[in-house]
């Protein structure tokens, strides 16, 4: 039964990108920081008006962070899931396997009950039955 393999492998997938999202949004905050914003009149200046340099707070918070590595790491492992993934839903779709035909027809080419029953061919409710099992 590839199709249990099949959903282990996309889960494991989705983690990665769900990881690789939020390394990104991460560099994303951080680069947000480098941008203009308007001047804050509420406050007093006491300190003579130094100014913080942003872009190298921000160079030196991505490189305590190690940002650019942690995100190659993940785009590989995403690479990696990605294929192994495709692999098995290709191999999915080549299964003779009853079950596997099942969970094909019915959440990967999105077809109905009765069109599954006529093209195994078996009963509705053995299709019903086999759904029910892989929940």
């Amino acid at each position: 039964m590839i199709y249990k393999t099949y959903e282990n492998y996309k889960e494991k997938y989705y983690e990665a990108q769900n990881e690789y999202n939020a390394i990104l949004n991460e560099k994303e905050e951080l680069f947000i920081m480098t941008q203009p914003k308007s001047a804050d009149y509420s406050k007093e200046r006491v300190n003579g008006g130094t100014k913080n340099n942003v872009f190298d707070e921000y160079l030196v918070q991505k490189e305590l962070k190690n940002i650019d590595q942690r995100l190659e790491e993940a785009k590989s492992i995403l690479y990696d899931r990605k294929r192994l993934f495709e692999q098995k839903e290709e191999e999915l779709k080549h299964s003779s396997d009853i079950n596997d035909r099942i969970y094909k027809y019915k959440y990967l080419d999105k077809l109905k009950i009765e069109r599954i029953a006529i093209l195994i061919p078996c009963g509705e409710a053995t299709v019903y039955r086999a759904l029910k099992r892989m929940k």
